[in-house]
């Protein structure tokens, strides 16, 4: 997607979890806060109170209560976030500028948790990226020269197809032990109105459960790229092409 000059991107995730929690529910240390500054230098701790409930024939009764602080970086707009918790870390983009500035981050970070915390096993990996196609034309239905008809299939369910309120996909590929969640259609900001805006939805997330190495962690995060990019291709024709390098 960074060959084109614009993009349609509205949210970008990458993200990785843990199978055992990180010693940083009190205190971050000065080493990560140094790395996660550097980037996104406004820094916003957010305290939390998580309670665990247990679920009997008696009811419901409180057993435990979790407090700690999830550790939120900014960029200095905040079109970007990072987010360091026990269990995860992740960054958020929403203003995306490219691929090699998404690892060059995000990675920094987990680099600096794999020399601090060499025992930190991953449990999940994922790589997200939504994309929100709008154009102001008078008919919002209309997108046969922009988009893969394969993707339109469902307007041609009901007889009127200005009666459709949503109309939304969800596909789920395999690719060897990588998953994708291809999330496709018109959500409809209206709902349950009718479509009056031309806005269409294309949602790829990658991931893989399953424990990895940190090691490894850049080459298969290309692998989520490549897979995501090729999708997006096939879903999009020459106009939308020609749009998104005007």
């Amino acid at each position: 997607m960074a060959k084109y000059k614009k993009n349609f991107l509205n949210s970008v995730i990458i993200k990785i979890e843990f199978y055992d929690n990180l010693p940083i529910n009190e205190e971050l240390p000065q080493g990560l806060i140094d790395i996660a500054i550097k980037n996104f230098p406004l820094f916003e701790p957010k305290p939390f109170i998580r309670k665990k409930y247990d679920f009997s024939n008696r009811g419901m009764k409180e057993a435990e209560t979790f407090e700690g602080t999830n550790w939120i970086f900014h960029g200095k707009n905040r079109e970007k976030s990072l987010t360091l918790e026990q269990a995860a870390v992740g960054i958020k983009y929403s203003k995306y500028s490219s691929f090699n500035d998404l690892k060059k981050e995000f990675f920094s970070v987990l680099d600096k948790i794999s020399e601090m915390y060499p025992e930190a096993r991953i449990s999940r990996s994922g790589l997200r990226y939504i994309n929100n196609i709008e154009f102001n034309e008078k008919n919002p239905l209309n997108w046969g020269k922009y988009l893969n008809t394969n993707l339109l299939a469902i307007f041609k369910v009901p007889q009127d197809k200005n009666t459709i309120t949503r109309a939304f996909h969800n596909l789920e590929l395999k690719y060897d032990d990588m998953n994708i969640r291809f999330q496709y259609g018109m959500p409809n900001p209206d709902y349950p109105s009718l479509i009056r805006k031309k806005s269409f939805i294309l949602d790829f997330d990658a991931y893989l459960s399953g424990e990895q190495e940190i090691s490894k962690m850049p080459d298969q995060v290309n692998k989520y790229h490549e897979k995501i990019e090729q999708l997006f291709e096939n879903s999009i024709k020459d106009d939308l092409r020609e749009k998104m390098n005007e």
